[in-house]
């Protein structure tokens, strides 16, 4: 996609369906090596196509019936849209001058981390833009429907009263319009519904709340999206229909650059319209300091309303947001975001005899409506209580529960059980730091899947020759990783890069992914997008070691030095000494030709939802792992010395490359949040700091996955470094997700972007 300069403004291998079949149906398939990555064992020469774009121009995308799982093609149509998008992302953060954020100058023009900064600081308003864009998009273009007829949202009372509402995300019909390429959005709002699809269970509760069912269904159109991308330079081409189509229905301009620069937002005191720029006085203005910034998309938004003079920030929209939605569930009967799945991310299926029990997912919304309501009108009323914040609405219920008297209006017992628990967490989850109408803040969705797109334009699998041998080693790696997740429903399985693109993938077809989940495992598995930094650690190492275990190869085809670390430490004593089964499978990975050894470029741990947690119990934490890796790694120093190869190199610190300027980083582990975005290189860069968390008693929207920090009814304190901790229902789903920390109800949030699940 080429964006204009902005207007001045005022305001040959054996077919990959059969392979994936084979896998995903036969467990003693599984145990059949998988073709490699490298191009030394693939096909020969003359199945390779001279031109290397000749493969990527005639995919074949039809999703197979007998198929639930994505195709090799799709997942080379994937490649080329994360391709897209990181030359999209490039354009935008390099381009001086946009946004009225030039780069830096006099002693700080040739400093990378200050052109870092500034790269990010244009990304940031370009994606918070993005996002408003696909709410025109999403409000204005998907239509209320279910099974190819209209239909309104769902109501509080169809979750207690529909027999077969747990059968919903199989009852829609694709939308036939969304498959023509004529009809496609651009690739910025593209960009926010791929961030959204890759967070399952809040895209999920979205399209039902909203009545979007056949949304639903239909999911990424690969067919139609691929034909705008050129298999050689990845620029999305639209046709004239598609910008007239597009315009024509939201109001909005094609590109995202030629939208005004500012927005007109409701003062949540007077409902009049107030006009706020999209960022203001940010970047180097004129001293050697990073400005905040005042606007929409920046860290200190502030506006005051001419008409009442009420002040705008971030946290009076959040605190609209659920007033709102209070609102619509008095007077609409519409549930409260976060109340709608039960913590296997599916409706409760009811009982067709006899009289059915309240669904646990459902308490916030019927404690409100039982006695809440008034004291949450009164709290949140910006005209008599200005400085209301989301912790005031959080306090509220805390109260509330331990009104037994109350409780007792909403179900029989007068105590709150555990799931009603992880309900209200999932609930407040929705408005930490989110004042959008969607599940999560899905501007910290694309901001946290940009650490997956740069790792994957980095390896380039899009241009090696191996690239058909390698979609079909993701999807049986993938398949694997599944069953491995079905096998320990009270684990969080942590994926490699490889098995995350396949995975992401697959939560592009959201109908199919689901069917595919609950065969595989009984509900829903989430793809938390926030996970802890010591947490993340454990589940690869355990992920790792029963892989390992189960099929006999090393999970991570990797010897860069904390791949080695995580082989070490399941290689005992009496292993190395009379060379074990398991001691040998560590040792293989030596002998695969051309494998990685760089672990900017290695396609091992998938760490982009990896999030830094500030508390000082996760900080200690972090030091006892640090030091357990440490003496793994000294100890993979010493097998390598004693087989003659060289040492797995680990630098203090090494060069991460943001925006192409290298920043000396600690190399504490492989995987980082990325200085851009979180930590103090990235501070003031976004609203809030979309790669820290902290998990302290009683701080605010503390756990990544939405525990209420400090509500000692609700458990309170940190629970990111544990599954089946926030999200409650147990492990399951990698990268952190499927009941882990927010996932097992479908939750997440807390942290900054608020949400859970996702990619």
């Amino acid at each position: 996609m080429k964006l204009e300069k902005p207007a001045p403004q005022t305001g040959g291998t054996l077919p990959h369906d059969s392979v994936l079949a084979s896998s995903a149906s036969n467990s003693n398939s599984d145990n059949a090596r998988p073709p490699s990555y490298h191009a030394e064992d693939q096909e020969p020469p003359n199945q390779i196509p001279e031109d290397l774009s000749g493969r990527l121009r005639n995919l074949n995308l039809s999703q197979p019936v007998a198929i639930q799982t994505p195709t090799s093609d799709q997942l080379i149509a994937h490649l080329k849209l994360l391709e897209a998008f990181w030359k999209l992302k490039e354009e935008v953060g390099k381009w001086d001058g946009l946004f009225d954020i030039s780069d830096p100058a006099g002693h700080l023009a040739e400093d990378a981390d200050s052109r870092a900064k500034v790269c990010e600081k244009r990304w940031a308003v370009y994606v918070a833009r993005a996002v408003d864009r696909f709410e025109a998009w999403w409000t204005r273009c998907i239509p209320q429907s279910k099974g190819g007829r209209g239909c309104g949202k769902l109501r509080l009372a169809n979750l207690t009263t529909d027999k077969s509402i747990h059968l919903v995300a199989g009852e829609g019909q694709p939308l036939a319009y969304l498959t023509d390429r004529n009809h496609l959005p651009p690739l910025d709002v593209i960009m926010v519904w791929h961030s959204f699809l890759l967070n399952p269970r809040c895209f999920f509760e979205d399209c039902l709340r909203l009545g979007k069912i056949d949304f639903y269904t239909t999911g990424m159109p690969w067919g139609a999206v691929d034909a705008l991308i050129d298999p050689v330079t990845f620029d999305y081409t639209p046709s004239d229909e598609a910008r007239a189509h597009f315009e024509g229905m939201t109001g909005c301009l094609w590109d995202n650059l030629q939208d005004p620069l500012a927005k007109n937002l409701q003062c949540p005191a007077c409902k009049n319209d107030v006009t706020v720029p999209w960022t203001a006085r940010s970047g180097f203005v004129s001293t050697s300091k990073f400005e905040l910034g005042n606007g929409l998309a920046d860290n200190d938004f502030t506006a005051v309303c001419e008409g009442c003079k009420f002040t705008i920030t971030h946290e009076a929209l959040r605190v609209a947001k659920f007033r709102r939605d209070v609102q619509a569930l008095l007077f609409e009967d519409l549930p409260l975001p976060g109340t709608v799945l039960q913590v296997d991310g599916a409706p409760m299926k009811l009982r067709t005899v006899g009289k059915s029990v309240l669904p646990e997912c459902t308490f916030p919304s019927y404690i409100v409506t039982a006695g809440l309501s008034g004291a949450i009108m009164e709290t949140t009323d910006p005209k008599g209580n200005p400085l209301c914040t989301v912790d005031s609405i959080k306090n509220i219920f805390e109260q509330g529960v331990t009104d037994k008297k109350l409780v007792r209006k909403v179900q029989k017992a007068s105590l709150v059980y555990r799931h009603e628990k992880v309900a209200i967490r999932r609930m407040m989850s929705r408005y930490w730091y989110n004042s959008s109408p969607f599940a999560l803040d899905l501007t910290g969705a694309v901001i946290r899947q940009g650490s997956f797109v740069d790792k994957m334009h980095a390896i380039d699998w899009l241009h090696s020759p191996a690239l058909s041998a390698t979609t079909t080693r993701c999807l049986i790696k993938y398949t694997r990783f599944f069953s491995i997740m079905a096998l320990h429903p009270h684990k969080v399985a942590v994926p490699t890069l490889d098995v995350d693109l396949a995975w992401h993938t697959h939560q592009t077809a959201p109908a199919l992914y689901y069917l595919y989940s609950q065969s595989k495992t009984r509900k829903l598995i989430d793809h938390d997008d926030k996970i802890e930094e010591s947490a993340l650690n454990d589940a690869f190492i355990w992920t790792s070691r029963t892989y390992q275990d189960k099929y006999m190869e090393p999970y991570s085809e990797c010897t860069c030095w904390y791949c080695e670390a995580v082989r070490e430490t399941r290689i005992s004593g009496f292993s190395k000494l009379f060379k074990s089964n398991n001691y040998q499978t560590s040792e293989s990975v030596h002998d695969i030709p051309g494998v990685a050894n760089d672990p900017a470029t290695a396609p091992h741990i998938s760490a982009h939802n990896v999030v830094h947690d500030s508390s000082v119990v996760a900080k200690n934490k972090n030091r006892v792992k640090a030091a357990s890796m440490d003496a793994a790694y000294h100890s993979a120093c010493a097998r390598a010395r004693k087989k003659g190869r060289p040492e797995p190199r680990r630098d203090d610190y090494f060069y991460y490359y943001a925006w192409g300027y290298p920043i000396m980083y600690p190399m504490y582990m492989p995987y980082y949040v990325d200085p851009c975005v979180g930590g103090a290189a990235g501070a003031g860069v976004y609203p809030c700091d979309y790669g820290n968390v902290d998990s302290s008693s009683g701080a605010v929207g503390s756990c990544a996955a939405g525990t209420c920090g400090g509500m000692a009814s609700f458990g309170g304190g940190s629970c990111a470094a544990s599954a089946g901790g926030c999200g409650g229902g147990g492990g399951g789903g990698g990268c952190g997700g499927g009941g882990g920390c927010g996932g097992g109800g479908g939750g997440g949030g807390g942290g900054c972007g608020g949400g859970g699940g996702g990619g």
